[in-house]
């Protein structure tokens, strides 16, 4: 019931927002927030506001993560080629949202402009980006890409734009997610009542469930006080935020499960958008996609870095699962997969899978 009641209020507001706009071509949705008097016609001054949940950290020194990377180079890039006249100011560390609701709930309202949020996190609000939450769906980056790139992903793009009302603009990608944990895993089995926070979508908290663990919901941004005061044991993501929220110093172990590509899917508000020229929009449009890409090319060696530093520190070990622990993993979450197509349709869940199948085999 969480899910159909959040998402008929984002087709509500979507509905409302595209009525307002039927003059803007029907591209978006929105209109002008209360007090939002800030111009944006061609020619005209803007500061584009980017809410994120991600620690200040992570964009230093033009970005050490792939996400970081990715809003140094749209930020700078907007800048440099409209001479100062589009800027982006960058509120990290959850300053302006915590949670998903305040995140997209901001979007959709104009409280702020842009926003990365997880495709987990989009779950209750639109099942678009389902596709990208089957577990151990993809085995490597080219096959992830490579759909992201095709026109499914464009396709998804869509569907969450019509759904929420925002306007989604770009994937940008941080890698495979890893289990971390106080203990030994090689198995399944070994997870059997494990508590654990896993992202807050249900295809995710189905999965960690068939694989025998008690799933505790915990916003990211409270997660290291979550693991230091012992609510949960464990926790999955990608090793940069591994690393860039300081989350191995609470973890014994990480565990290579490579369950899941993680994406993240950077929104515009509607309400900037349809104050924007069309130069502009196609603008942002380009800059935005050369930014997912100047991340994606880093994303594979960060990764790795990332894991060679929480081993060079001493206090995590990393496990790395063997084809044979990963085959076990992968038959135990199997069952999770109708779910997605549950969410998706029977005729994207297979044009996906085909896909995957068809690529895969060359």
């Amino acid at each position: 019931m969480k899910w159909d009641l959040k998402r008929s209020i984002s087709m509500f507001l979507s509905a409302a927002l595209l009525l307002a706009s039927a003059g803007c071509g029907g591209e978006s949705a929105g209109t002008p927030a209360p007090g939002d008097d800030r111009s944006a016609d061609a020619g005209e001054p803007i500061e584009i506001r980017w809410a994120l949940a991600a620690p200040s950290s992570e964009l230093a020194d033009g970005g050490n993560t792939s996400l970081g990377i990715s809003v140094n180079y749209f930020a700078d890039e907007i800048s440099a080629r409209t001479d100062g006249r589009i800027t982006v100011k960058v509120f990290p560390d959850g300053q302006l949202a915590s949670s998903t609701q305040e995140f997209i709930g901001g979007l959709q309202n104009g409280a702020f402009d842009l926003i990365v949020q997880n495709c987990g996190s989009w779950a209750d609000y639109t099942p678009a980006f389902a596709g990208l939450n089957m577990p151990y769906l993809y085995f490597d980056y080219e096959t992830a890409y490579a759909v992201l790139d095709s026109e499914i992903g464009e396709a998804w793009k869509e569907k969450a734009m019509e759904d929420t009302g925002t306007i989604p603009l770009a994937y940008f990608d941080i890698g495979f997610r890893q289990l971390t944990c106080n203990m030994e895993v090689h198995s399944p089995d070994d997870l059997k009542g494990l508590k654990i926070r896993v992202m807050p979508d249900p295809i995710q908290t189905a999965t960690w469930e068939a694989l025998g663990c008690a799933v505790t919901p915990v916003s990211y941004s409270e997660l290291y006080t979550a693991l230091q005061q012992k609510l949960v044991d464990a926790q999955e993501n990608p090793p940069s935020n591994i690393v860039s929220s300081k989350l191995y110093e609470l973890q014994d172990y990480m565990v290579m499960t490579n369950h899941n590509f993680t994406v993240t899917i950077a929104a515009m508000s509607p309400i900037l958008w349809n104050k924007l020229s069309q130069e502009d929009k196609d603008l942002i449009r380009e800059v935005m996609v050369e930014a997912q890409n100047a991340g994606r090319a880093k994303t594979g060696e960060l990764a790795e870095g990332f894991i060679q530093q929480m081993e060079a520190d001493g206090g995590t070990e990393v496990i790395r699962l063997t084809n044979e622990e990963l085959t076990a993993f992968q038959e135990r979450v199997k069952g999770v997969w109708p779910m997605v197509e549950e969410q998706m349709g029977t005729e994207a869940y297979r044009q996906l899978i085909d896909f995957v199948e068809e690529y895969n085999q060359g």
